[in-house]
């Protein structure tokens, strides 16, 4: 039965990266891409995604999880008023298979009027830890696709304490729980490896560490969550 209305779903489809960059708060690239029954076990709970995030690793390298999405989604029936990618900007981003899966995306969102303060579905790191000369490329590739933009951090990007990244802020662990509306509250995350997290900044160690299930467990996670906190308003 779908259930749940979700404000923040990301979705992790890659460990595999095609740079190696300083700042990478993931830490060293895995040979890992997501099982589609993982992503599936997910969505079938769902009926309303408000921010829908496909990251990675590089995500242009798993354009066949990005495709399972939208069947999914289309499948379901899942209403998802935006989705999210940020591409590091390697040749495999000008990719046709790449293009042609963010363009169907993008037709099948109900957000279409995108630009400028208003982000893209779309958008390409421009921090100084990426390839200026692939940006130049990409930019000039993608440029004409209105789902596309910059990410406009080429002169300051915000930055864990993660991964391989020595700069930057402390990463919480943040928690989601269901409401009696079946709408969840939080941030959910679901990693390459098909566990459930409450927070997508985390490098592969600590997503090893703070896991919350396995995704096929998710309902029944998020119904404790729920009764948990019944419960704890009893006694209030």
């Amino acid at each position: 039965m779908k259930e749940l209305y979700i404000k923040n779903l990301c979705i992790e489809i890659t460990r595999r990266c095609n740079m190696r960059c300083a700042h990478c708060m993931r830490g060293n690239a895995e040979a890992v891409d997501i099982s589609l029954r993982h992503i599936t076990n997910l969505l079938r709970h769902v009926r309303y995604i408000h921010h829908f995030n496909i990251t990675g690793g590089e995500p242009s390298l798993n354009v066949r999880a990005i495709r399972h999405i939208l069947e999914r989604v289309r499948a379901y029936d899942i209403t998802v008023n935006d989705f999210y990618i940020v591409t590091n900007g390697s040749a495999t981003s000008r990719s046709e298979e790449f293009i042609e899966a963010c363009a169907a995306l993008y037709e099948y969102q109900q957000e279409t009027e995108q630009g400028p303060g208003s982000g893209h579905m779309l958008e390409m790191s421009d921090d100084r830890f990426h390839d200026p000369a692939e940006h130049a490329a990409t930019l000039a590739a993608l440029s004409p696709y209105p789902f596309f933009g910059v990410r406009g951090q080429a002169r300051h990007v915000f930055l864990f304490r993660e991964g391989r990244c020595t700069e930057g802020f402390p990463n919480p662990i943040h928690e989601i729980y269901l409401t009696e509306e079946n709408y969840v509250y939080g941030d959910l995350y679901l990693n390459a490896e098909g566990m459930i997290l409450s927070n997508g900044d985390l490098s592969y160690v600590r997503q090893r560490q703070h896991a919350l299930c396995p995704c096929g467990k998710l309902m029944q996670y998020l119904r404790m969550t729920l009764k948990k906190r019944q419960k704890e308003r009893l006694y209030e």
